[in-house]
């Protein structure tokens, strides 16, 4: 193999990446980045669900079963598509917050250079990378930059991401 991109013992200094970015890749990233924040969107179920069923049950109260039945049901559908609004919301946020898009990034020198959706990305070397992985991305991370998601696709397999994202850790 001549391809540096393809080659995993090549330094890092040689290695260039062309990948396309998605709004999934950025909600991988944003899974990685904040496993414990998820908490909250398990209450949306009782912040949805609860005002609504307490105000049927005291509009319905001296209605027969098949009313609170059907009552109950439009409850539950109103605070199910509540919750669908605010984490499609979310989502949304999400991808705002990382440039998506097509991308080319490499080491230019002691740099991470390259565009990503159009936005340009800079890394010196000075700055600390922290470095943060999943089955299907290598995340590149630095202080006050954009993160750099590098999809599983960038590389040319699942082995070679592992032994980049190791090199880049050392």
């Amino acid at each position: 193999m001549t391809d540096a991109a393809e080659s995993p013992s090549a330094a890092p200094t040689s290695r260039r990446f062309v990948f396309t970015t998605t709004d999934a890749d950025v909600l991988a990233l944003e899974a990685v980045l904040k496993p414990a924040d998820r908490g909250w969107r398990s209450l949306l179920g009782y912040a949805f669900v609860l005002p609504p069923l307490v105000a049927v049950s005291w509009l319905t109260r001296n209605a027969e079963w098949p009313m609170w039945f059907a009552a109950f049901g439009v409850a539950g559908l109103a605070a199910w598509q509540l919750s669908r609004l605010v984490l499609k919301t979310e989502r949304k946020r999400a991808a705002r917050r990382h440039p998506i898009g097509k991308g080319e990034i490499g080491f230019d020198g002691d740099r991470l250079k390259g565009t990503i959706g159009g936005n340009a990305i800079d890394i010196p070397s000075g700055s600390t990378l922290r470095v943060e992985t999943d089955v299907r991305h290598l995340f590149l991370l630095a202080e006050g930059k954009p993160a750099v998601i590098l999809p599983l696709a960038a590389f040319a397999g699942a082995a070679d991401m592992k032994a980049f994202a190791a090199m880049l850790k050392e």
